[in-house]
């Protein structure tokens, strides 16, 4: 009887899907930074980042991005309209999660990483009246636990 018990946690508990009600100002992402899905790659390691072959359909620039790279990041780090910290540029979201997915990098403003590397994503809460953005933002690279700027591989953004 015991283990019919523990086979039948395992099949129904592992398969559940908890549902909740968002904040009233709060926009939950459609899309996971980091999925935990079956087919979704396990976090990286602190100071790496790996690559994954999946897309990702950005409704801001109307492009779509054929690839990823899973990184370790600063939980609640707010993503900005541009590379840049000027008031043009302002905070259209945040990551809430640690382990994100990062479609490209850019260049723009100097940050307290010492250099002008930005990541772009899209952010797990879009900030009020930013949803023309639809979460999609930059990121400095000192909110992104890479060992160097940018992530060998990673494609770059060339977004204004």
């Amino acid at each position: 009887m015991a283990i019919l018990a523990a086979l039948l946690a395992v099949l129904f508990g592992a398969g559940a899907v908890h549902a909740s009600t968002p904040q009233a100002d709060r926009t939950i992402r459609a899309t996971p930074s980091a999925s935990r899905g079956p087919d979704a790659a396990p976090p990286a390691p602190q100071a790496s980042c790996t690559a994954r072959n999946v897309s990702h359909y950005d409704a801001w620039t109307g492009r779509t991005w054929p690839r990823d790279w899973v990184c370790g990041n600063r939980a609640g780090a707010p993503l900005y309209g541009c590379a840049s910290f000027i008031a043009a540029c302002p905070v259209i979201g945040w990551i809430d999660t640690s382990s994100s997915w990062f479609v490209c990098w850019g260049r723009g403003a100097w940050h307290n990483g010492g250099n002008n590397v930005w990541y772009y994503t899209m952010g797990d809460r879009v900030a009020p009246g930013q949803e023309v953005q639809h979460a999609w933002g930059f990121i400095p690279a000192v909110d992104v636990w890479t060992s160097t700027d940018p992530w060998p591989g990673m494609t770059e953004c060339n977004i204004p």
